[in-house]
């Protein structure tokens, strides 16, 4: 059995890489552009026999058909996702996040791939932004393919704590520097959630995900003043940017009304489903459960392990 990353160099491919490492006997592909990353990809996880890495981008057809021959299951985890970027280059935006996923779901349902995994956010639901967007154009397009052999699955989370390009770099950066926390606006909430809660979801939804599925963690959230807290008392408001939500959403009443809830960890979403539960409302950050003092810490503690 083999499987590929895409955009597996970054930290959510090293800690999946080591789940599939840890819990299959596949051999493991890692596709991605920055060589560098890859280097320490490779220094984290240690030489093993059964990764091997290629430098590509997704934007090219044809590197991504030819990286796909002999694969089994795709992960699907490319994207620019800076908000601030994706709305300075909605072109370059588009070309990654929307061409470029299509041309690995075309390249993988041509290859007859069995199963893909995409990886979108919550930032798809009732998007506000051109990154939010792009990511729900391609869960719609996973949706809807034409397609007859590949299971194409979605799943959709919060802010995965620690992630390139998370908050939690910029206010440790700023905290070490001994400067104010820049904080837009205290009171809003958002879904955080661990790296390793990131890749159970997607380790389910491989598993156990049919086509048309979207995958859901069960996320609790807080308000961003919290996580601020974790790393200094000291903090400057600068106001929320116009593209930013209060608050923000996982699931569509529709989607709910679609779902079932699986172990009381995961949203399993499909048009087959139907329950009777009589959602009137989003599954939003505003009304999820909210991370308590100690999960935070314990989040931020498991993210500073892990550098």
């Amino acid at each position: 059995m083999r499987v590929i990353i895409f955009g597996g160099s970054g930290s959510f491919g090293t800690a999946m890489t080591k789940k599939l490492l840890e819990k299959s006997t596949c051999d493991i592909v890692i596709f991605s552009r920055n060589e560098k990353l890859q280097f320490e990809h490779r220094e984290r996880i240690g030489k093993s026999e059964r990764v091997r890495y290629i430098i590509g981008d997704i934007r090219d057809y044809d590197r991504v058909y030819e990286a796909l021959e002999g694969i089994d299951y795709v992960l699907l985890a490319s994207a620019m996702k800076h908000i601030d970027k994706c709305e300075s280059n909605p072109n370059e935006c588009r070309k990654t996040n929307i061409d470029g996923c299509i041309n690995v779901i075309n390249a993988s349902i041509e290859r007859n791939v069995k199963k893909l995994v995409f990886l979108s956010t919550d930032k798809a639901t009732n998007p506000s932004t051109i990154y939010g967007c792009s990511k729900l154009f391609v869960e719609m397009y996973c949706k809807c393919v034409d397609n007859k052999n590949t299971e194409i699955i979605r799943t959709r989370y919060g802010n995965v704590f620690g992630s390139n390009g998370s908050v939690a770099w910029i206010f440790e950066k700023l905290s070490k520097e001994g400067k104010k926390l820049t904080v837009t606006n205290p009171d809003m909430t958002r879904f955080f959630m661990s790296i390793s809660e990131a890749v159970d979801l997607v380790w389910k939804a491989l598993r156990e995900g049919v086509h048309g599925d979207l995958w859901v963690y069960n996320n609790k959230s807080c308000i961003i003043k919290e996580v601020a807290d974790m790393f200094s008392k000291d903090q400057e408001i600068i106001g929320t940017r116009c593209v930013e939500k209060t608050d923000e959403a996982l699931l569509t009443v529709n989607e709910l009304r679609h779902s079932e809830l699986l172990e009381d960890k995961y949203y399993r979403v499909n048009d087959s489903i139907e329950n009777d539960y009589g959602y009137i409302n989003p599954f939003t950050s505003d009304n999820a459960e909210r991370l308590s003092k100690e999960e935070l810490e314990n989040m931020v503690n498991e993210w500073r392990k892990s550098l």
